[in-house]
């Protein structure tokens, strides 16, 4: 596959659907196209506007594909996404951006879609959103904000006045949510590195040790990330580190935890004393957790890939603070991946409690008498106990 921004763009987006993690992805599927400035540029920039407005493209597409996008084989389907994302989002000629959508179904070996990808995308590109008629306010909300069901349904309910703002408010400016590495310096101290390494824009945030940054491509390709100096992590996702409240000298564990953000955040507030214990049972998701653990230089954690309960078994009483970030339902991906949506059944929640109530009695079992076990839950629906946390 010749080297090019927009089929390295559509690959990644084919990988998020099957893989997550989209910072990984994306800067993987980069390096194995070599594609250095503008294209690295723009490829960047075409993937996280799809993820950005995928409710709002599918949407749109789905107004000429009578069976939907579902029953597209994967890279037609992102072919389709991005070149509406570069019509609609990014000033791409409308001319361009279909006859480039066109060149790609050759490049990924669909050359039989060429006809249905030029025709949906002409009548896409010049779909005005303004003349859509929705079958109520939830449905709007979802279409317009980009939401899942579940977050248009809570806001709608709780903010009817104010819904729509919220959900197209970019609180990060459109930049990258950073947290600095303290064993290697500040937030402040981050921002003049990157700066000084070519970064368009570096601030602080508004958790402690946050930073918002905006770059030329992926974060992970500056030099400054490939020495640990800083983890890429959303600002509310920092929150649940800082509420362990670790300690230097205490004995922590992240029950479940790649990528390992929060992990690193922990070992951060360790300051290298202590133990550090990160656990992940699935073992390619620890591997992922190993590397960053070792980027970012921790030398006081333990890498495990093991099922709570044995753990429970080792280490009763035994850890000062605990995290359990949860897996979910899946019901928050509603918004970013079609395949959450058609795999969810309605017995996926129940199997999903049953899992957390195991790994929190686990939990509760390795915490020591007067500790602290803090329990985050991704997003699900409010009717079956999801939190917003």
């Amino acid at each position: 596959m010749a080297a090019n921004p927009r089929a390295a763009a559509v690959a990644a987006l084919v990988r998020q659907e099957q893989d997550g993690f989209s910072n990984l992805v994306l800067d993987a599927e980069l390096k194995r196209q070599q594609l250095e400035g503008r294209d690295k540029a723009f490829a960047s920039a075409i993937f996280y506007t799809v993820l950005e407005h995928q409710g709002t493209l599918d949407y749109i597409l789905c107004q000429f594909l009578p069976k939907g996008l579902a029953k597209l084989d994967a890279p037609v389907r992102e072919i389709l996404r991005a070149a509406l994302a570069q019509a609609r989002y990014m000033q791409v000629p409308v001319s361009a951006a279909v006859n480039e959508a066109v060149k790609l179904t050759r490049t990924f070996k669909k050359s039989s879609a060429s006809g249905l990808v030029n025709a949906v995308l002409r009548k896409a590109c010049s779909y005005d959103l303004s003349t859509a008629s929705f079958k109520n306010e939830v449905e709007r909300l979802m279409v317009l904000g980009s939401a899942g069901r579940d977050v248009a349904e809570f806001l709608h309910k709780n903010y009817p006045d104010e819904a729509l703002d919220i959900l197209t408010y970019k609180a990060d400016g459109g930049m990258t949510s950073l947290r600095a590495n303290p064993l290697k310096g500040s937030a402040d101290e981050l921002c003049a590195k990157l700066l000084a390494s070519g970064a368009k824009e570096a601030k602080r945030g508004i958790v402690p040790g946050s930073v918002l940054a905006r770059f030329e491509g992926s974060p992970a390709e500056n030099e400054l990330f490939r020495q640990g100096y800083f983890h890429v992590e959303g600002q509310a996702s920092q929150l649940a580190a800082l509420c362990v409240d670790a300690q230097p000298g205490e004995t922590v564990i992240d029950l479940c935890a790649a990528p390992g953000g929060k992990s690193t955040q922990l070992a951060g507030k360790l300051q290298g004393r202590g133990l550090l214990v990160c656990n992940e049972i699935n073992a390619k998701r620890a591997k992922i957790l190993a590397g960053n653990i070792e980027r970012l230089g921790i030398a006081n954690a333990l890498v495990l890939n093991e099922h709570p309960k044995r753990l429970e078994e080792r280490f009763a009483g035994y850890f000062d603070k605990i995290l359990v970030d949860a897996p979910c339902s899946g019901e928050g991906m509603f918004r970013k991946e079609e395949a959450a949506v058609t795999d969810w059944t309605e017995d996926t929640n129940a199997i999903c409690a049953n899992r957390q109530l195991e790994i929190l009695t686990s939990a509760a079992a390795m915490l020591r008498p007067g500790g602290r076990l803090v329990y985050r839950l991704g997003a699900g629906l409010p009717e079956n106990g999801g939190s917003r946390a």
